[in-house]
């Protein structure tokens, strides 16, 4: 097995870890490593101006999407290593991971357009 093949496979693995954990660990990661928690981190996103994706998360329509960027633009490297460990995955697939799971943990998370009471811990990180 060349160095390429085992890249892959390590990929492969760790796309099967984002696909297994489907975003219902997201909220509880944000507990643990944004300051705020999940809550907090919706604000951060509306004030970098995409409270329009977050609304419809939290609402009954169809989710916006957004880009990776914008969860990697709103992350310390920090935050970034600690929810890679959290959740499984590579540092680099953190924003991606986010981008395609967050909206429908969120949208999971809330009723009438309103996010239900999240878990929040001291240990957070910016």
């Amino acid at each position: 097995m060349g160095l390429f093949d085992m890249f892959r496979d390590a990929l492969a693995r760790a796309e099967a870890r984002i696909d297994a954990i489907g975003g219902d660990g997201l909220p509880m990661a944000f507990a643990k490593i944004h300051p705020g928690g999940l809550p907090a981190f919706l604000d951060r996103l509306r004030e970098a101006g995409h409270g329009a994706a977050v609304s419809s998360w939290l609402g009954s329509g169809a989710n916006v999407a957004l880009p990776a960027g914008a969860y990697a633009a709103l992350l310390s490297p920090e935050a970034l290593t600690r929810f890679a460990a959290d959740l499984g995955v590579p540092e680099a697939r953190v924003p991606t991971a986010l981008a395609e799971f967050l909206p429908g943990a969120v949208d999971r998370q809330s009723r009438d357009g309103t996010l239900a009471p999240q878990r929040q811990f001291s240990t957070q990180v910016a």
